[in-house]
This record gives C-alpha cells, sequence and structure tokens, in this order.
C-alpha cells in the first residue's frame, strides 16, 4: 500500500486502489498456504508441506481447527515435524473437513471481487492475467488430486 501511495504522489491517479491491493495480496498469500500443502512442484522447489514443519498456521490448517473437535494437526503443528508420513497424515486430516476445497472457494470468491473491482477501475489486462494464472495453479493442483 505505501508503494502505490508513494507513486501516487506523482501521478494525476488519485483513485483507491487498497481493495485491488488488499485482495492481490489476500489472493496471493492463502494461495501459498493452499500450495504448500498441496502442489508437488511447489514441494520440488520448497520442503513438503513447510508450514507443518515451521508450526505456522496458514489458512487451510486455521480452517481445519475451526471446524474440528480433533486435536491430530494441532498436536503435529506443535510438533514440527520433519519426517513426510506425519506431514501427510496431518494433510489427510485436513480433507476430511474439507479444508481445502474450502480454501479454494474462498480463493476463488478473493479472485472474483479482484477482478470485478479490477473491471470497475476501468480493467487492467497485465492484472487480470496474473490473478487468472495465480488461480489456474490451484485447480491444477486440485485436478492432480
Amino acid at each position: 500500500r505505501l508503494a502505490v501511495s508513494l507513486l501516487q504522489c506523482f501521478s494525476e491517479d488519485k483513485r483507491d486502489y487498497t481493495n485491488i491491493i488488499n485482495d492481490l495480496g489476500l489472493l496471493y498469500q492463502v494461495l501459498d498456504d493452499y500450495l504448500n500443502l498441496r502442489s508437488g512442484e511447489y514441494h520440488a522447489n520448497k520442503s513438503f508441506c513447510e508450514d507443518l514443519t515451521e508450526g505456522k498456521f496458514s489458512f487451510p490448517i486455521i480452517h481445519h481447527v475451526r471446524n474440528s473437535r480433533d486435536t491430530r494437526v494441532l498436536n503435529i503443528l506443535r510438533q514440527r515435524p520433519e519426517e513426510r508420513e506425519v506431514k501427510k497424515y496431518a494433510v489427510d486430516c485436513m480433507k476430511e473437513t474439507d479444508s481445502f476445497d474450502y480454501t479454494l472457494k474462498y480463493v476463488q470468491n478473493v479472485q472474483s471481487r479482484l477482478l470485478k473491482t479490477i473491471g470497475d477501475m476501468g480493467g487492467n489486462k497485465p492484472l487480470t492475467k496474473i490473478a487468472m494464472h495465480w488461480l489456474s495453479k490451484a485447480q491444477e493442483v486440485e485436478k492432480e488430486g
């Protein structure tokens, strides 16, 4: 937001870009959380389910914890596991509460809101392309299973 405000100091364009900036950040962060736990490509570039190893409360993990009385994932998160099988087990637990489906639907809603806002402000093809590309990555992962 600061960068946009600074750029506007030297621009005639004084429109409020707060919603676009917020939704871009939200879209990126929640997708990153999703891909960290679900994407094989992501796992090739980073470690497998790195958020679990780091003990991070990512979006799908928070959804699971809020929608389950079961404390297995919470206990695994506290352990900060390195073992692949333990992390796979946590992912399976999150599937039981539809945390990944919920996350993907949430991302789709944020993307729709973002695209509408971009359109309402006159459109921006590069920004629209970025928003479409990010969601397509998550949809590809979902098709893989």
